[in-house]
């Protein structure tokens, strides 16, 4: 079977403070996206199989998909196997949260592939044993995470929100994001008020002392008169702007290749609501 599995941008992410297991206390709300990957996921006599449409990654037999699998089979004490093919459409190490995506994906289509009876809340908790931001893509809409990340409350937006989506070709590494930050804590620049949300990644600061390119190209969305406000996702390196439509970010796309290389990866974007 085919299982969508959509990336994520955070609209905030606060920084509350340090844990004491050595992670940070956090706030941000997240909410699913129109650009994902493709997973094709069907059960085998045995064994977990794994190929993939990024060469870089084919090799990588020990991934978050992988390990879902494998997880999910322990834990209902199925003697089957899995195969997995991905088509990969989201940057890696982009904080777009494709690999926890993909994990979640497997979760998802090997409950209906197994006929396993359990709730979301279940797989959430399988996720949960994997990565952090994993269990807000079981739900599939927008949330306000908590915790680690892994507190998930959803929520319905008032407004639609769309836009441009734009990574340099290079990643940030999440560690050092939170270690960095820690080191010198502040909050990121407050964005513009929305109905829903004001814009505001606490991760910024860091990531942008770092790497140029990021504050750039976010001072340069603003100039724009198409953009309502622009923000770092995650922790990086994927940077988006808000428009008023889709029409706005395709324009904008031209405008952005144009004026920073026709080879990066730059995107129309827009929020799956809750109730898709």
């Amino acid at each position: 079977m085919k299982q969508f599995a959509p990336a994520k941008i955070n609209l905030y992410l606060h920084i509350l403070g340090c844990r004491p297991d050595g992670f940070h206390e956090l706030e941000t709300l997240m909410v699913p996206i129109s650009l994902g990957d493709t997973l094709e996921i069907d059960l085998l006599p045995q064994g977990i199989e794994f190929t993939c449409s990024d060469p870089a990654l084919s090799d990588a037999q020990d991934n978050l998909a992988t390990r879902a699998a494998r997880i999910f089979l322990d834990e209902f004490k199925l003697a089957t196997g899995v195969r997995i093919h991905l088509e990969k459409a989201v940057p890696v190490g982009a904080g777009l949260g494709g690999g926890s995506s993909d994990a979640a994906a497997v979760l998802l289509a090997l409950r209906q592939l197994t006929g396993i009876d359990c709730a979301d809340s279940k797989l959430a908790e399988l996720a949960g044993r994997l990565g952090s931001d994993i269990p807000f893509f079981i739900y599939g809409r927008p949330a306000i995470c908590h915790g680690r990340g892994e507190i998930i409350e959803p929520v319905i937006l008032r407004e639609r929100y769309q836009g441009l989506l734009v990574h340099p070709g290079f990643g940030v590494s999440t560690p050092w994001a939170y270690k960095t930050y820690a080191q010198s804590p502040r909050q990121g620049d407050t964005g513009r008020v929305f109905a829903d949300v004001t814009l505001r990644n606490d991760l910024e600061p860091p990531a942008f002392s770092k790497y140029p390119w990021l504050p750039t190209v976010k001072k340069w969305f603003r100039a724009q008169p198409e953009v309502l406000d622009s923000l770092m996702s995650g922790s990086g390196s994927s940077v988006f702007a808000l428009t008023d439509s889709i029409g706005a970010a395709e324009s904008l796309r031209e405008r952005f290749l144009a004026e920073f290389g026709a080879t990066l990866f730059a995107t129309p974007f827009s929020i799956i609501p809750a109730n898709s």
